[in-house]
């Protein structure tokens, strides 16, 4: 195997903490309990993320490197993960979207602790968010493109993505849109009596734990202002302001020029990459296995749901 990077995002709490967990269980999250494991299991791989960056900017990665990395600046990375990476000497790749730290926090991550924590399960959530969407003008429309819809073919980079998965992420992504799903999630939020502001706790570091992760040695990069799902269908001017921001804002908190990304979604295009080569970025990963362009700025990195699934068949 390639050198690559293993990609992290939810972490919960270990389950024998108080029922009112901090960081509760949701889809795709792990504790630190099961992180351990997972580094037991890579070793001798896993190298300081400063010393990837320098490697894979210089062409130099041999193919037992690993890195850690870390999306979306959420705060159960910090409580959950990065204890167990400083018990073990480690450090990784933090890669932030900064609207979180300017009051601008994109609501991804909200409807995700939504569903995750009034659901019993996400058929659960699926069924009622569809059930709602076929009660609004939109629903016409959303029957029309489904009607084609080939779920074997949409996402099938991401094996750990069920059909139900896939196209509900087709559904928002590719026939809705940003605007139109955000008015029928915040419907269904409002429907369920739960409030905006009552989700987003807890869910982002500030300012204070990103600093303190780049003094304790780990790599801060960039991830997009706003994390837009589709990021490649944006202007190329709309672009570069999402990583312009993006990087003022952290040169703001570490003091230090960002020269490291992830590419929010897996979404870019050769737009994308000249304007992070123009200000000065580097090493950019992608959010799969599957080859990009050969460039820096597209290194592969592998989903922890992966490394867990090929653990259990081992």
């Amino acid at each position: 195997m390639p050198p690559f990077g293993v990609m992290f995002h939810h972490f919960h709490d270990e389950p024998d903490k108080a029922a009112a967990a901090r960081h509760p269980r949701g889809q795709g999250s792990i504790s630190a309990t099961t992180l351990s494991e997972m580094l037991d299991d890579l070793g001798d791989r896993v190298i300081p993320a400063r010393e990837y960056a320098e490697r894979a900017a210089a062409g130099q990665l041999t193919d037992t490197d690993v890195c850690l990395t870390f999306d979306d600046n959420l705060r159960c990375q910090f409580d959950v993960a990065e204890p167990v990476l400083k018990e073990r000497g480690l450090t990784g790749s933090w890669f932030v979207a900064t609207g979180t730290l300017r009051g601008e926090a994109p609501k991804l991550e909200i409807y995700r602790r939504f569903r995750d924590t009034r659901f019993a399960n996400i058929d659960d959530f699926y069924e009622a968010y569809f059930r709602l969407l076929a009660a609004t003008p939109l629903a016409e429309r959303v029957c029309e493109a489904l009607r084609t819809f080939d779920p074997n073919g949409y996402l099938a980079e991401f094996a750990f993505y069920s059909e139900a998965d896939r196209r509900f992420r087709y559904v928002r992504d590719e026939v809705l849109g940003p605007r139109d799903y955000e008015r029928v999630m915040d419907e269904l939020i409002a429907a369920h009596g739960v409030s905006i502001t009552d989700l987003a706790r807890d869910l982002w570091m500030g300012e204070t734990e990103l600093r303190r992760l780049h003094k304790e040695g780990h790599v801060i990069g960039l991830h997009s202002h706003s994390h837009p799902t589709r990021l490649a269908n944006l202007t190329p001017s709309q672009q570069r302001a999402e990583y312009a921001d993006n990087l003022a804002l952290l040169m703001d908190v570490t003091r230090e020029r960002p020269t490291t990304m992830s590419h929010p979604c897996n979404s870019y295009t050769d737009a994308t990459l000249a304007i992070l080569r123009d200000l000065g970025v580097t090493v950019g990963f992608r959010a799969n296995m599957a080859p990009g362009g050969g460039s820096t700025l597209e290194l592969p990195r592998e989903d922890h749901v992966n490394l867990l699934s090929a653990a259990a068949v081992n």
